[in-house]
């Protein structure tokens, strides 16, 4: 069955082929009658006869012939068209594969965002020969990295150990002040910084997954401190692009929270420089100290500092997301700054992170006397 566009075609070719011929007839008549009349022999002059002749001729055979020709055509220009598709299908496909291959702009152009996620899933599923694998990394790196809000880059964390004056030296409640100084470049989404420290663990896991918060620090209750004691936590300065900015503190039953406004670069939502320093106590008898990445992260390095602490050892657990081996440098106990770094050159996925154990100077001791 034909279609409308076919039917208009072969409408408008019978309409064309009737007048061509019409036409035609009329100045061959004419040219006839006029050459029987002496007044219009000036009419014999001009090439109607032929005209006439030649619009009758092809309103008869040409066109008449284009009607009846037309199916036999039809077949032919598509028996062509399927031997060029045949012949150039692969430089085809090949300049298609280069061009997403090298042009992702492209792909982005002609594929739904659905799309691209099954192309993506198809072509893990090749190199790894699971489908089902493939699918499940797949899910994992769109939920920590494609969904990520955030990326930071040249992330730098020191981290000073002290031993706490105002508690106990040994015992329950002996704390040290550890002072963490965060830098790292970011884009920032939100032109709010919030830091918060509760006691609650559920609240520390919600807040720790909430990218609103830059930072969430838990605090165990312990000889009357909880997460709202000014001694649990402080936030002590920051600084955007080497601005220091004003820090807000507001308590809570459940614990405090400090915002920091960022400024007019951060509306602008241009990439800033970010320094942010705070104290947090640690129990000592915790042996752990974490410092957790939120973020897909760049060139990540991370050093602590522990000297008259009474540390005999200090032991670093590397749980970042990584393919390589991150890199361990230290200055043992015995030396007098002593000191261990981690640094990781690539890119890291967040939940992932460095915890520092150490093992206390008198439970050695302690042990040893009563093995004697």
């Amino acid at each position: 069955m034909q279609g409308p566009l076919q039917r208009l075609y072969r409408t408008k070719l019978a309409l064309l082929a009737t007048v061509v011929t019409v036409v035609g007839i009329a100045l061959m008549v004419l040219a006839h009658w006029a050459a029987g009349h002496v007044g219009w022999s000036w009419f014999n002059d001009l090439p109607v006869l032929g005209v006439g002749s030649a619009l009758f001729t092809t309103g008869l055979i040409a066109i008449l012939f284009e009607y009846i020709d037309q199916a036999d055509a039809e077949v032919r220009a598509n028996q062509r068209l399927r031997k060029v598709l045949s012949e150039e299908a692969p430089a085809i496909r090949d300049a298609v594969v280069d061009g997403f291959a090298f042009a992702p702009e492209s792909l982005t152009n002609v594929a739904s965002p659905k799309t691209l996620d099954r192309i993506v899933e198809n072509t893990l599923s090749i190199q790894l020969g699971d489908a089902e694998l493939a699918a499940d990394v797949y899910l994992d790196l769109r939920q920590q990295v494609i969904g990520a809000r955030q990326r930071w880059y040249d992330a730098h964390v020191s981290v000073a150990l002290a031993p706490w004056k105002d508690g106990p030296a040994v015992g329950k409640g002996s704390m040290f002040v550890a002072t963490l100084q965060w830098e790292y470049r970011f884009t920032p989404l939100n032109p709010t910084l919030r830091f918060s420290c509760v006691s609650d663990l559920d609240a520390f896991r919600e807040l720790s997954s909430d990218p609103e918060f830059t930072e969430a620090w838990y605090f165990q209750p312990i000889n009357g401190l909880d997460a709202g004691s000014p001694e649990a936590f402080e936030l002590v300065s920051v600084t955007v692009d080497g601005k220091s900015r004003p820090v807000r503190r507001s308590s809570r039953k459940e614990g405090q929270l400090f915002s920091v406004s960022l400024g007019a670069k951060a509306e602008r939502g241009k990439q800033v420089s970010l320094t942010y320093t705070y104290r947090a106590l640690v129990q000592q008898h915790g042996h752990v100290l974490h410092l957790d990445l939120a973020q897909p992260t760049k060139d990540f390095a991370a050093e602590l500092w522990y000297g008259d602490c009474g540390i005999r050892h200090m032991n670093v657990l590397d749980y970042l997301s990584v393919p390589r081996q991150s890199r361990v440098a230290e200055l043992a106990a015995t030396d007098p700054s002593p000191s261990v770094q981690v640094t990781y050159p690539g890119w890291t996925f967040p939940k992932g992170g460095v915890a520092f154990v150490w093992v206390l100077e008198r439970e050695i001791q302690t042990v040893s006397g009563r093995q004697k």
